[in-house]
């Protein structure tokens, strides 16, 4: 009196088994995929970003080497003249006394 369809035999439960976890292993892999290309196509904007701002840093660096030379004639001007010193005095300049190094201006306001 046994049922044809019986949950019982060996042969249905190891087909059972198999499917979830091949289910389980192909989302996995899907899912993996889909980070890995996300992540290639947020590196690829983010070099793009960085050579697109890099004629603003170089343009920044002139800035700065002029402001620097302008610095260092302030205070070599301000060795004889008074009115160099007081804009040296309004605006709190300082020099590190390293060659190298770019006066420190910050405005005193």
């Amino acid at each position: 009196m046994n049922a044809p369809n019986s949950d019982a035999s060996p042969s249905c439960c190891g087909m059972n088994a198999f499917l979830p976890l091949t289910l389980l292993s192909l989302s996995f892999a899907i899912i993996l995929g889909s980070e890995v290309y996300t992540s290639n196509l947020q590196r690829g904007l983010l070099e793009q970003g960085i050579a697109q701002r890099e004629p603003a840093v170089q343009q920044s660096r002139q800035v700065q080497s002029g402001l620097q030379k302008l610095a260092m004639d302030l205070f070599e001007a301000a060795k004889d003249d008074s009115d160099a010193k007081k804009i040296i005095a309004k605006y709190n300049i300082q020099f590190s006394g390293n060659p190298a190094a770019a006066p420190a201006a910050s405005p005193s306001k």
